[in-house]
């Protein structure tokens, strides 16, 4: 069984009277450690399927497997639960409180964690150690990616 799969996949948004097919019938599979890369032009749906995959959206139609689970069958408590504890994102813009630093922002995140590793040790796996006190806008993009991480 594959780690992940989307078997007839669709997700359609309406919009007023007109309905727009971001997703449709999607079938794909990834095996465990296996490196993906999800590429095509504006429109195309990537995003959507990110969102399908990450349990902030649903899909119309189709089945979702994540490791033998059905997110797609998912309600709304499961999926609160599946987001906290067994997928991340890291987004574009990385959502960091701004009037926290990099500590505090890690520390933020370990709250909803099962098993919260030390806020320290982590920024220091990622290279922050010695910038643990700097807010946000002392970070560069790449340094705010990792608190984020």
């Amino acid at each position: 069984m594959a780690f992940v799969e989307f078997a007839d996949v669709s997700k359609i948004y309406q919009m007023g009277e007109v309905e727009v097919a971001a997703v449709r019938d999607m079938s794909f599979t990834i095996e465990q450690g296996e490196f993906v890369v999800i590429v095509g032009p504006s429109g195309a749906g990537k995003t959507t399927l990110l969102n399908m995959l990450g349990g902030m959206d649903s899909a119309t139609s189709g089945t979702i497997m994540l490791d033998g689970a059905r997110v797609s069958s998912f309600n709304r408590k499961q999926l609160t639960q599946y987001r906290r504890h067994d997928i991340g994102f890291v987004f574009q813009f990385y959502n960091l409180v701004q009037n926290l630093t990099a500590r505090e922002n890690v520390e933020l995140a370990s709250q909803i964690c099962r098993d919260p590793l030390d806020a320290d040790e982590v920024l220091a796996a990622v290279g922050l150690a010695d910038r643990v006190r700097n807010f946000p806008g002392q970070l560069s993009g790449g340094e705010q990616q990792r608190v984020a991480i």
